[in-house]
This record gives C-alpha cells, sequence and structure tokens, in this order.
C-alpha cells in the first residue's frame, strides 16, 4: 500500500499530515524561502488543505483508521503471539476491504507523461468484494493518442488542482510539470467543452468540489459531459460551488445527503477517530488531541463560512502576500515539512505551543506501511537523532516495536505499548 501522493520537486503523504520540500535550506519558514521554493511548499501545502477540506480526503483518512484499528482487533484475536506482515485482510467482515477497494479504485494513476492528446475516455465500473452497501464503483479510464490506458481519479484531480493553484498565485516562479497528471483534469475538461480550460478558475472549482464525492474522477466526468449536453450552465466557477452546495447526492455509506451535513458528519467522526489512536492520555499528548481539533475546526468553518475562499486565494498572484494562504497557515499551522537533509519542521496553529503533535502521525503511517507492506525499519529515525530526550538505536532500522521497554518512548515505540501490542514478535 502506498501512502505518498506523486512526487517530482516535493511530495505529501495523505492522510499522515507529512510534506517533503526538495530544497537544502535549514528554514522552512514559508516568507524565508526563495519563490520557487515557496510554491514548491505551496503545493504540498494545498495537498494538506485537500486531505482536510475534502470529503474524499476524510474519507481516506477513514479508511486508514479503520484499517489500523481493524488490524490491531485481528491481532488480539489470534492465539498466536506472532505477527505475520504484511498482514493481509481477506474477508470483508468489517466492511474495511470495501473501504481499501474503493480507495484504491478511485485514486487512478500517478505515472508521468510528459505530453499527451486524448482520443476517447470510458466510464466504466470496479466491483469491490460483495457487501450490503454498494454493487459497483464507477472509474474514468482515459485513452491517449499513444495508446496508453490512463485512470483518471483523485489523485489526478488532486494534482491538477495543486498546479493549478501554482499558477494562479505564483505565475512567475512555478516549475513546469509533466501533463499527466498535472494537466489531466484542463485536458478531460477541453475533450468535453472545448476551452473549457481558458477559464482556469473554473477548472479549479470543479477540481475542489468533485473531491467532495466519493467518486472524483466519475463526477467530474458526470458534470463535464452535463454542460455539454445543455444539462447544467455555468457563468462563473462560484456558480460551481452553488451547484455542488445545493445538490443531494449519495455518500459511500448509501446515504443521500446534501455537501455539508455529509461533510460534517464525517469530519467528526475523523476527528474521534484519530484522537482514539492516543485516548486517554490528556496529560501526556494534550497537545496532540488540541491539533486534531484546530486543524479540522478550521476545515469546517471554511466550508460552511466562506465556500469562494479558495477562488480567494488563487485570485491573489503573489505567494509573499497571498493573505488567504496566511490565513491557513495562521489556523492551520503546517504539516510535519521535511527537506532534503533530513530535517523536519512544523508551524503550529496560532496560539499553540510546540508540543509533540502533528508528528504522531508519521509513527502512525510508519505501523501502516509495517502491517500491509511488511516495511519494517522507522524512517522516523533521522527525526529522533535531532530530538531531544530520543534515544535512536540499531532497533530503529530492523524492529523499532522493541524500544516498548525504555524509559523515553519515541512516537512509534508509545504507540505500540499503548495499542498493547507489547507481548507480539513480528516476523
Amino acid at each position: 500500500m502506498s501512502l505518498q501522493l506523486h512526487k517530482i520537486l516535493g511530495y505529501y503523504v495523505p492522510a499522515f499530515f507529512e510534506m517533503h520540500v526538495d530544497t537544502n535550506e535549514d528554514d522552512l519558514t514559508i516568507n524565508k524561502l526563495n519563490p520557487y521554493e515557496m510554491t514548491v511548499l505551496f503545493h504540498e501545502y494545498i495537498h494538506f488543505l485537500q486531505d482536510i477540506s475534502t470529503y474524499y480526503g476524510l474519507n481516506r483518512i477513514y479508511v486508514f483508521c479503520e484499517y489500523l484499528h481493524s488490524v490491531v482487533n485481528r491481532i488480539y484475536s489470534n492465539t498466536s503471539n506472532v505477527i505475520h506482515v504484511p498482514v493481509n485482510i481477506t474477508d470483508n467482515k468489517d466492511n474495511v476491504l470495501l473501504n481499501l477497494q474503493s480507495l484504491l479504485s478511485t485514486s487512478g494513476d500517478t505515472r508521468n507523461i510528459s505530453c499527451f492528446t486524448i482520443s476517447d475516455i470510458q466510464e466504466g465500473f470496479y466491483t469491490p468484494v460483495a457487501n450490503s452497501i454498494i454493487t459497483s464503483i464507477p472509474n474514468v479510464t482515459i485513452t491517449t493518442d499513444g495508446g496508453d490506458k490512463l485512470k483518471f481519479g483523485s489523485i489526478a484531480i488532486s494534482e491538477s488542482m495543486a498546479y493549478l493553484m501554482e499558477q494562479c498565485c505564483s505565475p512567475s516562479f512555478f516549475k513546469k510539470s509533466p501533463e499527466f497528471p498535472y494537466m489531466s483534469a484542463e485536458k478531460v475538461a477541453d475533450y468535453y467543452v472545448p476551452h473549457f480550460s481558458d477559464d482556469k478558475l473554473m477548472v479549479l472549482a470543479l477540481c475542489d468540489m468533485t473531491l467532495m464525492s466519493s467518486t472524483p474522477g466519475a463526477c467530474f466526468v458526470r458534470v463535464m459531459k452535463g454542460i455539454r449536453d445543455g444539462k447544467v450552465k455555468f457563468d462563473s466557477p462560484e456558480e460551481i460551488y452553488d451547484h455542488f452546495y445545493n445538490q443531494i447526492s449519495m455518500t459511500m455509506d448509501g446515504q443521500q445527503s446534501s455537501l455539508l451535513p455529509a461533510f460534517q458528519k464525517l469530519l467528526d467522526v475523523v476527528k474521534q477517530q484519530l484522537r482514539s489512536y492516543l485516548r486517554d492520555m490528556p496529560i501526556l499528548i494534550g497537545s496532540y488531541y488540541e491539533w486534531i481539533d484546530r486543524v479540522f475546526d478550521f476545515a469546517l468553518d471554511w466550508r460552511k463560512k466562506d465556500r469562494y475562499f479558495l477562488l480567494k486565494m488563487a485570485r491573489h498572484q503573489d505567494l509573499a502576500t497571498n493573505n488567504y494562504f496566511g490565513f491557513c497557515v495562521y489556523r492551520a499551522g503546517t504539516p510535519l515539512m521535511s527537506n532534503n537533509n533530513g530535517n523536519y519542521y512544523k508551524t503550529p496553529p496560532n496560539g499553540m505551543s510546540n508540543g509533540t503533535d502533528v508528528e504522531y502521525f508519521k509513527a502512525f503511517s510508519q505501523i501502516v506501511q509495517l502491517f500491509s507492506n511488511g516495511d519494517k525499519p522507522c524512517s522516523l529515525y533521522q527525526w529522533c537523532c535531532k530530538s531531544p530526550n530520543s534515544t535512536p538505536s540499531k532497533l530503529c532500522r530492523s524492529t523499532p516495536w522493541k524500544k516498548v521497554n525504555e524509559k523515553n518512548l519515541c512516537p512509534y515505540a508509545l504507540l505500540w505499548k499503548h495499542w498493547n501490542l507489547s507481548r507480539y514478535e513480528v516476523v
């Protein structure tokens, strides 16, 4: 199971709030970077915003939370003291397999194609494991003039949206990227309605709003076909937002809902899930709980109080003075950020002290990689080497779960011990 989003000049790890910027600068304070590096950071930060402020982003977090809970519960129910990795889930007794299949089938392709022309777009369906909720999951396949078959899904839409934001907010400093996935949304839009992408904000709004769907690729194509066929008409990007906010749609659990109630319901569930990773430890990790509340409260405020917020950000063509970007950092801080030197940074939400909070999510991702892929080394090693009171050792490179008996527990060992996994051996 790959956690990392597409990588060119940086990358973001969705659901685990970590991003990397391709720079050797040892200070990732945003206004201290040169304009090119600031633009790369901004691109990855947009992925962070997608994570916390879209239905698809929240659903992805939900899927990984459920996966971890399922695996741990399956370990408990096994009479053996040995955990064989990777842990393969082959049944759907808790709907986790269905969730994983839904996520993977709607994510789409990630490969780079420098230039491409669309010769055909086909809508299809993926048939998931038998369940009582859904019988099929729609998907979209692009055929290029070179014969490539490309799945157009959430990743292509997410990357297109972040690249559009770069072009709008930093027009002099963004770097050209491969057309797939970074211009795929524009090309799909123009396939149905020629020159639709001449107004980049129209495509941007459609990307943002289709990520409010559990099937973004299929939703994007459905709207563009509606425009082509005269069933729906938008004269401004604001009207695209209005359209989606007023629609009644089906959520992944088979229920009908308008956009905001569905979003808020899922957001509340995700907040509780993330808190449950480390429940009943308020004295030790109070800052972790506070970080979750602040970040997701900001996302909810954005969607409820200012649906055009992203358009306002996109219309300001200088990142260094973009108050909407600045407001995001002020309210939500940053994810955990790293540079090419292996150094880590973060900016906490305004008013929060520099406690341990977002770092725990990197430990969560390491344990997901252990369970899903069998990856045993912990990539927090560099972070721990430069953290006070940490005790990095050769165990980090081979058996990090064995650090549970140390006095000062690293995030990985704290989770392992807190989840009552100390008595298990991993093979």
